[in-house]
């Protein structure tokens, strides 16, 4: 089914030399062509797989994000709009997204071959940024789009619009737009909630509002955000998924919707959003007292 397949990586990661080329080794031993990011290429000495990023995307069937959850967002914001399958492999901490261990990659990949999986598509956010009328940037995010003060900076002021209709001006230390995907990042550390994943619902959750009735606010994925920076306003920065940062300024407009593209996961059957989250998150679903409980006979 896969007969040519992307990798990416992350170059800072210990070992990664090693487990590219026996990633590399394990595919060509199932006869699928491999194809490089140019810095996977340069980082372990492979020049003649080097690719351009629009090649890889024209012509794979699947790519490999080798690193963590942070290896895996720069790589769906690369490869989404080519509508490419995208599977994690974790070399990273906590890894949300990049579930498979390296250890077990071969078992997983066997499966994957076999048809043992469900591709789940999730919703990526665009983000365009005006100076008056004219745009002078444009962002693809999978997990958030933040603005936030600069590390000295008074609070800011975020006049905030959602489809054409006026919610509030969030005088806060910045404020989170998230996914679902990204509900369990930076928008939870806000008091977000937790979002299923494949809910297609758009999450803004100030950060340090400075008025106690200010709360999280859902909103469909057909809704558009229109947020204007009011004055005045020292540093500010808006961050694409915590690894793009571009400055803002006075009366800069930023607008934030639906991208026209999803990012596709490969998921093994048998995995589950809340057995990810008993498992990152420790929740172990036993009380405080029932651990006390516990103690007590095993003292007596």
């Amino acid at each position: 089914m896969y007969k040519t397949v992307g990798i990416t990586i992350n170059r800072e990661k210990k070992g990664i030399i090693s487990y590219t080329l026996s990633l590399i080794k394990y595919l060509k031993e199932k006869d699928i062509k491999v194809l490089l990011s140019l810095e996977a290429a340069e980082k372990i000495e492979r020049p003649g797989l080097a690719c351009s990023e629009e090649k890889i995307g024209k012509n794979s069937d699947l790519i490999i994000s080798l690193g963590g959850d942070g290896t895996f967002f720069r790589t769906a914001r690369s490869f989404a709009p080519y509508n490419i399958p995208l599977l994690g492999i974790n070399l990273g901490g906590l890894g949300f997204l990049t579930e498979i261990p390296t250890l077990k990659f071969k078992e997983s990949f066997q499966k994957i071959l076999s048809g043992k999986y469900i591709i789940e598509k999730r919703l990526m956010l665009k983000t365009n940024v005006f100076r008056k009328e004219k745009k002078i940037k444009t962002f693809l995010a999978l997990n958030d789009i933040v603005i936030s003060k600069g590390a000295v900076s008074r609070i800011i002021n975020l006049k905030t619009f959602v489809s054409g209709e006026f919610v509030t001006i969030y005088a806060a230390d910045g404020l989170v737009i998230s996914t679902p995907t990204g509900s369990t990042a930076y928008s939870l550390s806000t008091g977000g909630p937790v979002v299923y994943p494949n809910l297609k619902v758009i999450i803004l959750s100030p950060i340090c509002a400075h008025t106690l009735s200010v709360r999280p606010l859902i909103i469909s994925q057909k809704d558009k955000i229109e947020i204007m920076l009011e004055p005045p306003s020292d540093k500010v920065l808006l961050t694409i998924d915590g690894q793009i940062g571009f400055e803002l300024k006075d009366k800069y407009i930023i607008k934030v919707e639906k991208a026209e593209c999803e990012a596709s996961l490969i998921r093994l059957e048998g995995t589950s959003f809340f057995k990810t989250l008993r498992t990152k998150f420790g929740w172990s679903g036993v009380s405080h007292k029932t651990n006390k409980n516990k103690e007590r006979k095993i003292e007596n």
